[in-house]
């Protein structure tokens, strides 16, 4: 049964990522460069920009100082940017790069065009919807693609209602349902004229008011139709044309107020798409209106269009030909009509970076062929808002984007609106429907990869899933995170089978320079056989989404015969199995894959032989043959595991391919491959052996606090207790503080076990040691409490106590991979490499298949 994502959160981070969990990262060099960093925190406005030659083809050859923006005169600095090429090839062909591949990207990802078809039908003449609904038809049959999507909305109903949806036979069966009710005559107290009088009447246009009331005033003179009261009037002019212009008010007044309707409806429709990635091409199919009042209204919908990223695209369905039934000569009237009624259309175009169709009923099909066929070659630039617009949000600001490109035509819209303040309920809108859009969302670049290996329970496989994502750098004394949430669906029924809900910490500077770093996530989940589809999304603290899917297969590993686990090899970051391998040609590229069988004997002749080829070759470069350790027991069956030395001396820098073949019997029961980066030069003392810098958070959000945090939560009792573990388990520290008042107050046990957790994730170790020992003498064999208590040791510079905690730790819970991890890091530290080699060895007594202890003593062995 599926889980909603965010109604049941679930903290799946393993040992894979122990070292990130457990908080340490290298210490980066100092920054090198005035170019603007996109922090944590920063509230970005985000432009789509397309830049275009003469002849309309897109550039692509621009970077991020190439452009600027201008904000009341003043340039804003641009903190992130990215462009979006189109994707090149078939759907098929973009989806076997991108979501079949062994690394699932959004980068290059599928996006199609968002088509959102509009019918203002209060302001279409009956008749002429005609025009606009076949021209609809033949636009959804002949020009929308395998990946576009499609909307469809006739405002106000009743009439279509239609989200985004690939079925077009869907959207044209509702077209029928349109309706045109545009009323061009109004009535008022003394009878009627044409609502373009009545407008002009009120804009002070004297001869249309001397037309109309003198039409009236003969009219009511050969009929009763106003009764006594204009029996009474029309022998005195100025009176009886005060109440034609009352009359002209009132018409006016509803005019506006149904203009102001479905502008209002428009931007609350636009709003709903602002969480969905990618421009949307509004095709608004309407006559116009009149916004001699509503300039406010018009600016709140052009506000609504640059939030969700909305182009709008006008198409005016006026008829010029002569009304054989105008009884009245009005000669250029129904023109200047006309372009009185086009101005707003005109206006939410221009602001959008759309365009105005005049006269559109002669040329539909070719106007929305033109639409189908632009490009979706476009920059992202993201820029910090003018302090003006944090302090009146809604508002719209204008701007002005230039290219330092001779020749180029920049589009974009005109001007961006800051939203109200992000609460959870705005980040979880977000998140959801980041998770429900139709295309992977490519703000932040987002990669990840599975591994399949032997599962614990009948039936079920396991499945690890590595993710990297292009995040914002953290601000110096802040802990801010990133969200990341992902779901697995069974290809077969759509079926939610595994999700999960987490937060990655955001990047240190990796490198001089950088302006954005890369945050990593891992998550172990089980899965039986089977065919699956896969969407990870990741959102940074301002507001930034991506996304990316990926398909995948489950083998069932646990079928008579040999079977193997996918291929995993080390790289040189050290924080378990990689989404992209690489290795430094100064070293030995190590792996593991897992051999099982039913008997012993069906694994005991295997042969695993490893080749090492450049991407797109054949010939490989070096060979080897898999070390196979002894075959242990697996449950009911046996495992066997085969460990990967392959060294790199020599080999080229480059993109290779690692390929093991698998043979039992004389045959080829599996062959693995994985892509592998060759870096040139030789790894880095700073990255053997770097400085490390504490990040808390990392140790609280991981799953071995997390068991300690909910236990303290579940066990806690008394109002004060209970409010804490409840704060303590959502993350929130500060609360936890509050909630449990003076320190002096904290009685033994528990309030100490909360104080010393909310003191370590605010950086003060020393209290937080005193504390969180306190409390581990009241429940001394908890490994949770010792691993965590090793960290506060660790913070406070004492490496001797922090590793008596962590021998603790390990030696309550042998399985606690965590522990064995940070206790050879400490022993690194020190310089005692054969005591960090001894207790991974320890570790792999009790987890002899753990691959993130392989690695770790593979790397060991190296030095």
């Amino acid at each position: 049964m599926a889980t909603s994502l965010l109604a049941r959160p679930i903290r799946l981070l393993i040992a894979l990522c122990a070292l990130n969990v457990a908080g340490l990262s290298a210490q980066a060099p100092g920054r090198a460069s005035n170019q603007p960093v996109f922090k944590a925190g920063v509230e970005l406005v985000r432009l789509d920009v397309r830049v275009t030659d003469d002849e309309g083809r897109p550039i692509k050859n621009l970077h991020r100082e190439d452009f600027e923006v201008l904000e009341d005169g003043q340039s804003r600095p641009i903190v992130f940017f990215e462009h979006l090429e189109e994707p090149s090839g078939t759907i098929a062909e973009v989806a076997r790069r991108t979501v079949a591949s062994e690394v699932s990207t959004n980068q290059g990802a599928a996006r199609g065009h968002l088509y959102v078809l509009v019918f203002d039908q209060n302001h279409i003449a009956t008749g002429n919807e005609q025009r606009a609904r076949i021209a609809a038809e033949k636009f959804l049959k002949s020009r929308i693609r395998p990946g576009d999507r499609v909307a469809a909305f006739a405002l106000p109903g009743p009439g279509p209602q239609v989200d985004f949806t690939p079925d077009v036979a869907k959207v044209s069966k509702e077209l029928v349902k349109v309706r045109g009710a545009l009323e061009r005559i109004g009535f008022g107290a003394l009878g009627a004229m044409r609502v373009h009088e009545a407008y002009e009447i009120v804009r002070g246009n004297d001869e249309i008011l001397t037309r109309v009331a003198t039409g009236l005033s003969q009219a009511s003179a050969s009929t009763d139709f106003v009764g006594g009261v204009v029996q009474r009037t029309t022998d005195d002019p100025n009176v009886f044309t005060r109440l034609v212009q009352e009359d002209a008010r009132t018409i006016v007044a509803r005019a506006d107020e149904e203009a102001r309707r479905f502008l209002l409806m428009l931007a609350d429709l636009m709003h709903a798409l602002r969480n969905i990635e990618g421009r949307k091409s509004i095709l608004l199919f309407s006559e116009g209106f009149y916004t001699d009042h509503l300039n406010t209204d018009l600016e709140r919908a052009a506000a609504a269009a640059a939030q969700s990223y909305s182009v709008i695209y006008s198409f005016d369905l006026n008829a010029r030909e002569i009304d054989p039934h105008q009884m009245t000569p009005v000669g250029h009237e129904p023109y200047a009509e006309i372009h009185s009624r086009l101005a707003p259309l005109g206006t939410l175009a221009a602001e959008t970076d759309g365009a105005l169709v005049n006269h559109a009923s002669s040329w539909l099909d070719r106007a929305l062929s033109n639409i189908a066929d632009q490009s979706q070659d476009y920059y992202v630039l993201g820029f910090e808002p003018h302090p003006d617009a944090i302090k009146t949000r809604g508002s719209y600001r204008r701007v002005k984007v230039n290219v330092a490109q001779s020749g180029a035509r920049v589009g974009t819209r005109t001007g961006y609106s800051i939203t109200s303040d992000s609460t959870p309920v705005d980040r979880r809108r977000a998140i959801n429907g980041a998770l429900g859009s139709p295309f992977p969302q490519q703000s932040l670049r987002v990669e990840y990869t599975t591994y399949v290996l032997h599962g614990t329970a009948p039936g079920a496989q396991k499945v690890l899933m590595s993710l990297e994502a292009e995040l914002p750098l953290a601000v110096a004394g802040k802990k801010d995170t990133a969200d990341v949430v992902f779901a697995v669906r069974d290809r077969r029924d759509g079926r939610v089978v595994a999700s999960g809900t987490d937060v990655i910490q955001l990047p240190d500077a990796s490198r001089p320079a950088a302006t954005t770093g890369v945050g990593t996530y891992r998550v172990q989940f089980d899965l039986a056989a089977g065919e699956y589809l896969m969407r990870a999304v990741v959102r940074e603290p301002g507001g930034l989404v991506g996304s990316a899917d990926r398909g995948f297969v489950v083998q069932a590993l646990d079928r008579p015969g040999v079977t193997v686990s996918d291929l995993i090899l080390g790289s040189i970051q050290p924080s378990g199995p990689p989404v992209r391998a690489s290795a430094y040609a100064s070293d030995v590229l190590t792996g593991a894959l897992e051999l099982y069988g039913r008997t012993p004997e069906q694994v005991r002749d295997v042969v695993v032989k490893v080749d090492l080829a450049p991407l797109g070759g054949s010939a490989a470069v070096r060979s080897t043959d898999a070390e196979l350790l002894q075959v242990k027991p697996k449950g009911s069956s046996t495992s066997r595991e085969a460990r990967i030395e392959l060294p790199l001396e020599g080999v080229p820098p480059g993109q290779y391919l690692a390929r093991a073949v698998v043979r039992a019997g004389g045959e080829t029961v599996a062959e693995l491959v994985r892509e592998v980066a060759v870096l040139q030069g030789i790894r880095p003392a700073a990255a053997q052996n770097a400085p490390a810098v504490l990040r808390p958070l990392d140790v609280l959000s991981g799953q071995v606090a997390q068991r300690y945090i909910v236990l303290l939560r579940d066990r806690t009792r008394g109002a004060r207790l209970e409010a804490a573990g409840v704060f303590a388990a959502s993350g929130d520290w500060r609360r936890v503080e509050a909630a449990l008042g003076p320190a002096e107050n904290d009685t033994p046990g528990d309030a100490q076990a909360l104080r010393g957790l909310a003191l370590f994730a605010r950086g003060d170790y020393g209290p937080a040691a005193h504390k969180l020992k306190a409390a581990f003498e009241t429940d001394p064999k908890l490994a949770a409490a010792a691993f965590v208590l090793g960290w506060c040791y660790a913070g406070s510079g004492d490496d001797r106590r922090a590793i008596g905690a962590w021998r603790n730790a390990a030696m309550f819970d042998p399985s606690l991979v965590p522990a064995h991890l940070a206790l050879a890091d400490a022993y690194v530290r020190l310089s005692q490499p054969s005591l960090a080699a001894q207790a991974v060895r320890a570790g792999l007594t009790a987890l002899p298949n753990s691959p993130e202890l392989l690695g770790r003593l593979s790397e060991l062995q190296r030095r």
